[in-house]
């Protein structure tokens, strides 16, 4: 009896002495070996290949004769500095007519005047040659697609920041480029409140 007693006290000290030996490695942050995080390397293939213009926003390209000076009408297009009865027939008949005295060429300078539109021509013989047309409401917008009613930030966006003002509301936009250069064709936007009131598609004929 007195053996199975030493016995059993025995195992009970075995038993303790497992159990705080375990409570020592639990318990103690120290004794847990942390796992160990493997750096992670840029993608260096991504990094040559991106560059930071890529991620610019495009900006607009400059001005052209081809692709800006003229109008849409009725999903053809109609470039200045050219015969005008395409034109006056793509935008109709009812207009009025105001003709007088060319101080430049031969003949009669002409205006037609339309709901939305003005055109203005110089005499070429027994031809007009349409040089401006001046817009003044919605129906018709330019090559950009900037109308009467438009926000300048659209200009702005569509044409870039290379226009200039001439007096407190005219931003011209010329294809020269140059402030001042009244031989270069250009398109003028009446701006008033930050919108666009009137439109100007114009070539200087009457300049030397």
């Amino acid at each position: 009896m007195k053996q199975l007693i030493i016995l059993i006290c025995c195992l009970v000290c075995i038993a303790a002495a497992a159990s705080c030996t375990a409570q020592d490695q639990g318990g103690d942050p120290s004794a847990i070996e942390a796992p160990q995080s493997t750096p992670v390397e840029p993608n260096e293939a991504a990094n040559a290949d991106a560059n930071v213009e890529d991620l610019l926003p495009a900006k607009p390209e400059p001005l052209t004769m081809e692709r800006d000076m003229g109008i849409s009408v009725k999903g053809l297009w109609y470039p200045i500095w050219q015969q005008a009865d395409a034109l006056l027939q793509a935008l109709g008949g009812d207009y009025v007519l105001t003709a007088a005295p060319s101080c430049v060429f031969e003949g009669e300078d002409k205006e037609f005047a339309y709901e939305s539109c003005f055109v203005f021509t110089n005499p070429d013989g027994d031809r007009d040659i349409w040089y401006s047309i001046y817009l003044i409401d919605d129906e018709y917008s330019t090559a950009r697609g900037i109308s009467v009613g438009s926000a300048y930030d659209d200009i702005v966006d569509s044409y870039g920041d290379g226009g200039y003002w001439e007096g407190e509301t005219i931003l011209t936009y010329s294809i020269s480029g140059q402030e001042g250069d009244i031989a270069s064709p250009c398109i003028q936007f009446t701006v008033e409140d930050d919108l666009v009131t009137a439109i100007e598609i114009y070539y200087p004929t009457n300049v030397t």
